[in-house]
């Protein structure tokens, strides 16, 4: 694989913290880790399947077949989630930032859905789309009610839109199942190996650490960093900083609260860039016997 594609593929990475130690350290990803780097923190659809040629013309053998899958996988999913018929609605969501309300809106296509998210924010003139608005489409079943229709769950598929109605991702459930047995690791499996690949990254934060971490809604979260050493993790272990136990300094039961952060979604910040409101109850918990 080329240095310039490793380079586009890390340079995904969100946490800046993390690139540079990448970077100090002169870590080394195989190129199963880039894929699933490209697979999880591309910034939309199409980028994603861009990456993912590029990596098919770059690698050989069980992998390369098992991007170009992945590609037709992905192509398939996009236009069956698509196509609607008499028995199928899309369940429209409309969150323009990830504190809102979710709006719901029942609509007959993909199309309609599409239509509607400008008719909302025509109809309601303080709703403004920002670059945390998301969109969120479940694709549903229909029961009729015939004689003999069988009993079957309703929800088929989902599709994450972002601002600008750009597709973010899109999962039909029929076309995503693991097939059983699966290590995760097998390289069959088209979707599910991909997504459950773990990544080692170097060691960059420590003990203690105040951090700032996102997701895809682009909510923004505060934390502090419990580790007992440098070792190499795919994840973060810490506690949120607005927990029931940091507010209460119920630090005694503080591991209750702990999360698992994908640790490209971590930055480690100055305690002076917390919020007001957190500032004192990490400085509580620093003074508290970290363990």
């Amino acid at each position: 694989m080329t240095d310039s594609l490793q380079k586009q593929i890390l340079s995904l990475l969100p946490s800046e913290n993390l690139k540079k130690e990448i970077t100090n350290k002169s870590w080394h990803f195989s190129d199963r880790d880039l894929l699933a780097i490209a697979w999880h923190y591309a910034p939309d659809f199409d980028a994603r399947v861009a990456l993912l040629r590029l990596l098919e013309q770059q690698t050989e053998g069980d992998l390369k077949a098992y991007i170009r899958r992945i590609i037709e996988t992905q192509r398939q999913m996009l236009a069956e989630f698509k196509s609607s018929d008499a028995r199928s609605v899309f369940e429209l969501h409309i969150q323009e930032t990830p504190d809102s309300y979710d709006e719901r809106y029942l609509c007959s296509s993909f199309e309609a859905a599409l239509k509607m998210i400008p008719l909302f924010y025509q109809e309601y003139d303080s709703a403004k789309e920002t670059d945390r608005s998301r969109y969120e489409i479940t694709k549903r079943r229909v029961f009729s009610g015939g004689d003999g229709e069988p009993f079957a769950e309703d929800e088929l598929g989902s599709l994450t839109l972002l601002p600008g109605a750009r597709v973010y991702s899109v999962d039909v459930y029929s076309m995503s199942t693991k097939p059983e047995p699966c290590d995760g690791e097998c390289l069959h499996c088209a979707l599910p190996c991909v997504s459950a690949h773990e990544i080692l990254f170097p060691c960059f934060t420590k003990n203690g650490d105040a951090v700032r971490y996102t997701d895809l809604s682009g909510a923004i979260s505060y934390g502090v960093v419990l580790q007992e050493d440098e070792r190499p993790c795919a994840d973060c272990y810490l506690i949120p900083l607005d927990s029931d136990v940091m507010y209460y300094h119920d630090f005694e039961n503080v591991h209750d609260a702990h999360q698992h952060i994908p640790a490209p979604l971590v930055e480690p910040i100055a305690p002076e860039e917390l919020p007001e409101r957190m500032k004192k109850d990490f400085e509580a918990f620093r003074s508290y016997d970290l363990r």
